[in-house]
């Protein structure tokens, strides 16, 4: 009998009511849903201007589609791939480098804009299949609406095994690249 009592409310000074114990718990579900929702801020995602090198993967990967977007921490640069072997991204190198650009066997100059580029190579990856299928059917020239500081992003042409990509950017900031599957992708983030 002493047990019941002890969990049963009384009403006596220092116990918490039901209404009082329901009001906490109603206060404490409304500041958990906040502290979900709030917003952790753009300073606590770790970039920085340095290169980025990861190891290629053993399967070739086929380039499918490239956009950018502005979001409110950063530019955000997607190129998504099609596997061939293991739903594994391409390996990646980016870092900055100073122009002039040229591209294909004749070296020819490449169009750029801005004041820092940043060069990404993405391998092995292709942008046709073994029987010479275009497999990106996108733009050289990435649409780019609304973004904080990214000026160009222009596919180069193809290398052996690789598919290369110019950042033209505003001026040299942090950045950060993130690797993923299903489907494989690569993510340049540029700050903000």
């Amino acid at each position: 009998m002493i047990a019941g009592a002890a969990c049963s409310p009384t009403g006596t000074s220092g116990q918490a009511t039901s209404p009082d114990r329901a009001a906490a718990a109603k206060e404490a579900t409304r500041q958990l849903e906040q502290a979900q929702r709030q917003d952790l801020g753009c300073k606590n995602v770790v970039m920085s201007e340095e290169k980025r090198v990861t190891t290629p993967p053993e399967h070739l990967v086929l380039l499918t589609d490239a956009y950018a977007v502005a979001e409110p921490c950063w530019d955000k640069i997607v190129f998504t791939f099609a596997p061939t072997g293991a739903d594994m991204p391409p390996g990646y190198t980016i870092d900055y480098q100073k122009g002039p650009f040229t591209e294909g066997e004749k070296q020819s100059p490449v169009e750029t804009l801005g004041e820092a580029f940043l060069m990404l190579t993405l391998t092995p990856a292709s942008q046709t299949d073994g029987d010479g299928k275009q497999t990106y059917k996108g733009n050289l020239r990435l649409r780019l609406d609304g973004m904080h500081h990214t000026e160009i992003v222009r596919k180069l042409i193809d290398g052996d095994g690789t598919v290369m990509w110019l950042i033209g950017l505003d001026a040299k900031r942090p950045f950060t690249v993130d690797a993923a599957n299903n489907p494989p992708r690569v993510t340049v983030y540029i700050a903000r």
